[in-house]
């Protein structure tokens, strides 16, 4: 199991029963009792979590999607790349696209270096990933620069995002289901609403953990998505209720992924 896979299992642990001792989050992640303290002293340093005598207690509500990007990225890896790899081929070269900061849309990175796109983006982390060789140009929005989620957030509601025009905007999300697209973060979803008010397509990008999760705050009801890309692991039950309502669903398993079409 990788780090970031057992950060997150050590905060679901801790969010079911508020307190894990040593030995039980060993057993649970099969891993030695030196790994496991490890692992707490770095989610301590984060915030998350609160080590006290034997083990470790939830720090507030710590969720995993408050891990630092770092960590996120490496949760469920695979699957973001498969995905990211799918949303890469739908653009074109000449494209202005948007892509909101995230551990999957981070992703895309890797597989945009090669193509000729102008590409708005509100993450430090996807600039920095395509700065040293890529043939795009980029577009960073101002603001504060957020050092866990390496997002440029503007806390004055500036709208820089008014200015521009994109043919898809590639967003995450906390959790989807029945009614939409939910998130967290307030000062975040501000500047995704105004990043998918300036694109005509709103593309989703969320692996198949992400279904039947609903964040604090809703991003867009299915309206205004045309297009989720997920993994394989989605259920029958959740693709059919996604194309129920309109919307296009890449299974990004394979080059050949199948499409529920709109």
């Amino acid at each position: 199991m990788l780090s970031a896979e057992r950060h997150e299992l050590i905060l679901r642990i801790l969010r079911r029963s508020r307190f894990a001792t040593v030995s039980d989050i060993s057993r649970a992640a099969r891993s030695s009792a030196a790994t496991v303290r490890r692992d707490l002293a770095r989610l301590e340093e984060a915030g998350l979590i609160r080590r006290v005598r034997g083990g470790a207690e939830i720090a507030g509500a710590a969720t995993a999607d408050e891990l630092p990007l770092e960590y996120r990225k490496g949760i469920h890896l695979e699957k973001k790349r498969v995905i990211a790899r799918a949303a890469a081929d739908m653009c074109d070269d000449g494209e202005t696209i948007m892509i909101d900061g995230g551990s999957t849309t981070f992703q895309m990175a890797e597989f945009l270096r090669e193509r000729e796109l102008r590409i708005i983006t509100n993450s430090f982390a996807i600039a920095a990933a395509l700065v040293p060789r890529s043939r795009c140009t980029l577009i960073l929005n101002g603001g504060i620069v957020r050092m866990d989620s390496q997002l440029v957030l503007d806390p004055f509601g500036s709208d820089m995002f008014a200015n521009y025009s994109a043919s898809r905007v590639f967003m995450g999300a906390f959790g989807i289901d029945e009614t939409g697209a939910t998130n967290n973060d307030s000062l975040l979803i501000t500047t995704e609403r105004a990043m998918i008010e300036r694109a005509r397509e709103l593309v989703v990008l969320v692996d198949s953990t992400k279904f039947d999760r609903r964040g604090s705050l809703f991003l867009c009801n299915f309206e205004r998505i045309r297009t989720i890309i997920t993994d394989d692991g989605i259920s029958m039950a959740h693709r059919e209720m996604i194309a129920a309502r309109g919307v296009r669903v890449i299974i990004a398993e394979s080059p050949s992924a199948p499409v529920f079409p709109r």
